[in-house]
């Protein structure tokens, strides 16, 4: 797939930075500044999910820890502390509504304008034969960039 840079601290805080509303200070308010909000933000979110803590991220969703024990399916055996099956964490991520629907509606509007995927996440060549079947895109659609999958 094609490997797209992730959000950092830094260029989150370059975002909001240069946000058209934005009304505070430039001179007083940096992008240092910020920057060092948000990593003491997202330091506090790994203490807190490091201590099973719910993190609920407004109009994003929520990372939600969970604890787990094997219990003995898909040929791993059954949680063993001399055999090495310990119990483990995940992470549950989950999304809210309006999030869920803005991402859904922003994928069929690209697709209908020939942009098959979102603007940094194209569909990969497997997603994209299983939409030409379906009748869903045309057959001689391209994709740009896509996972070689």
């Amino acid at each position: 797939m094609a490997r797209v840079k992730a959000l950092s601290a830094y260029k989150m805080a370059k975002r909001i930075y240069n946000r058209e509303d934005n009304v505070y200070d430039k001179k007083v308010i940096t992008k240092q500044l910020i920057t060092n909000i948000l990593l003491m933000y997202m330091d506090e979110c790994r203490k807190a999910l490091a201590e099973g803590e719910r993190i609920e991220i407004s109009k994003v969703g929520s990372i939600i820890p969970e604890v787990k024990v094997h219990i003995g399916n898909f040929n791993l055996p059954m949680c063993n502390k001399d055999g090495g099956n310990l119990p483990y964490t995940k992470l549950k991520i989950t999304r809210n509504n309006l999030l869920r629907d803005t991402m859904n509606r922003n994928l069929l509007k690209n697709i209908e304008n020939g942009i098959y995927g979102l603007e940094k996440l194209p569909f990969n060549k497997s997603q994209l034969g299983i939409l030409k079947n379906s009748g869903y895109i045309p057959e001689d659609a391209e994709i740009e960039n896509g996972d070689e999958e």
